[in-house]
């Protein structure tokens, strides 16, 4: 068993120590070295201490039974005792307001977030719907230029329904080719997730639009080259010799217009038998014109007139030999372009609201 330890108290032991911490000087208590050198002219430390022993030999001394506390007066605790601490308004503050910041980010950060996905989005849709839109109009395109009776001002009617499309196709491959904008922190990125997924598929729709755009316009250009073929005007059947002069000069011009016509058909593609008929007529054509206008100088008006029909079925004959291959084109192209609007039908449906 473990014995209580008692302290002892010294006989001189007054608890004059607690009355230091309270900044009380316990009477006859001796002065310090920095006191008698505070109230002295004294330099050397000899002197400081031969005065601190006259100080000590001038204070009466105590009386061993006198009441230290008789004369006390409470005083302010020293800052040794006091163990409160002065708030620091500042550093609250500080905190308060950054709590504050932190609280308004995590309720302002989902809605931005959201906001961003949103607008991003109805970017998407618009492009997409734009070109929806414009599939109409392509389809106008098509049988403008497909139907074999069409006109050069039916054929140039084409350029003009295909410039909607050829417009929205290019916004919606911008768009596809645009990033997809980042989440917020602190945010889904459900909604951005979703959004590059569809921005992956917006690519082949304007690919496709152009696509076809640019074979409605082929089509379109190659029927109105081949009005310049063997595009002669009215032909005399007699003739003086003035007039033939002149119409030789007019039937040398239809001939360069034929070559030029014929040089801006593509030697390939959907088109490029009927092409080898092209130059096989035009070829013709240069010796034709040499036997009409001999048969005009010699006033050969039967030969003249013979030698102007075969002219006119040569060239009605191109025209024909291109229907089967126009039908077949229209057909495949309006497959295509209904195709097309399913697809941008469908990706529109993804696209969220």
């Amino acid at each position: 068993m473990v014995k209580e330890q008692v302290t002892q108290r010294r006989p001189d032991d007054k608890g004059d120590w607690y009355f230091r911490m309270l900044g009380i000087k316990p009477e006859g208590e001796a002065s310090t070295l920095q006191e008698v050198a505070a109230g002295s002219d004294a330099t050397r430390t000899s002197e400081l201490v031969t005065g601190m022993w006259e100080e000590t030999a001038e204070t009466p001394a105590a009386e061993k039974n006198g009441d230290l506390l008789a004369d006390w007066e409470p005083t302010e605790l020293s800052s040794t005792v006091s163990s409160r601490r002065s708030v620091r308004w500042a550093v609250v503050v500080l905190a308060l307001l950054i709590g504050g910041v932190a609280a308004f980010a995590l309720w302002w950060m989902p809605q931005a977030s959201e906001q961003r996905a949103t607008t991003h989005a109805d970017l998407m849709r618009d492009s997409l719907a734009d070109l929806y839109d414009d599939l109409g109009g392509m389809q106008q395109a098509l049988a403008a230029a497909t139907e074999p009776t069409s006109t050069e001002p039916d054929l140039s009617s084409v350029t003009i329904g295909l410039a909607g499309t050829t417009d929205s196709a290019a916004r919606l491959l911008d768009v596809a080719n645009q990033d997809v904008p980042s989440p917020l922190p602190l945010t889904s990125a459900e909604p951005f997730e979703d959004l590059d997924t569809i921005r992956v598929g917006l690519e082949p729709l304007a690919a496709e639009a152009t696509s076809i755009r640019d074979q409605i316009a082929d089509i379109a250009a190659y029927r109105a080259a081949l009005l310049e073929v063997l595009d002669v005007g009215e032909l005399p059947l007699t003739a003086d010799s003035a007039t033939v002069t002149a119409q030789g000069a007019s039937l040398a011009q239809s001939l360069a217009g034929s070559v030029a016509a014929l040089s801006s058909m593509p030697t390939s593609g959907p088109f490029s038998d009927h092409r080898a008929l092209v130059d096989g007529a035009v070829t013709d054509f240069a010796q034709w014109q040499e036997d009409y206008l001999d048969a005009l100088r010699s006033g050969d008006a039967a030969r003249a007139e013979r030698l102007v029909a075969e002219l006119s079925l040569e060239r009605r004959a191109l025209g024909d030999q291109l229907v089967g291959t126009l039908a077949e084109l229209r057909t495949d192209v309006d497959t295509r372009i209904l195709q097309l609007a399913e697809d941008v039908s469908r990706t529109l449906a993804r696209v969220p609201e």
